[in-house]
């Protein structure tokens, strides 16, 4: 036998130990998948459970602030405020786009962009040393 050869079947021997030893690890993998889809499945349920109960909770809440509960009250017994909705729009609103008056055709503007100031003028750098003293610590 050539050393090609038996290179070759030492080579195919580490390999093929490799593949054994993965298989233990394939398995495991797999039954995590599976545990995982479980618990994603189970939690999909239980979100689903609770957001059916928004609507009841947010009626029981303001009907227990409407009987004289503050929020305040409320939160100290450990109620949460209830999940509150974006409002959407009023009924009988149109949702037709608004009219505008219509533009005369006149040159293009060629004067340049103005540019804006920020409010509040950016911090210099400082150390945290610095800020310290500036808040009104006392240095150590």
């Amino acid at each position: 036998m050539s050393s090609a050869e038996e290179f070759l079947q030492r080579m195919e021997k580490l390999q093929a130990a490799k593949g054994e030893a993965f298989k233990p690890l394939a398995e495991i993998l797999g039954q995590r998948a599976a545990i995982q889809a479980e618990r994603d499945a189970a939690l999909a349920e239980f979100e689903e459970r609770l957001a059916a109960l928004n609507e009841p909770y947010g009626k029981a809440y303001a009907a227990a602030e409407k009987a004289g509960w503050t929020p305040v009250e409320l939160a100290e017994l450990g109620v949460e405020e209830p999940v509150k909705r974006p409002r959407g729009r009023r009924p009988g609103r149109s949702t037709a786009p608004k009219k505008t008056t219509p533009r005369t055709e006149a040159a293009p503007e060629t004067r340049a962009p103005e540019t804006v100031s920020p409010a509040v003028p950016a911090p210099a750098q400082e150390s945290a040393g610095d800020a310290v003293a500036a808040a009104g610590f006392p240095s150590s």
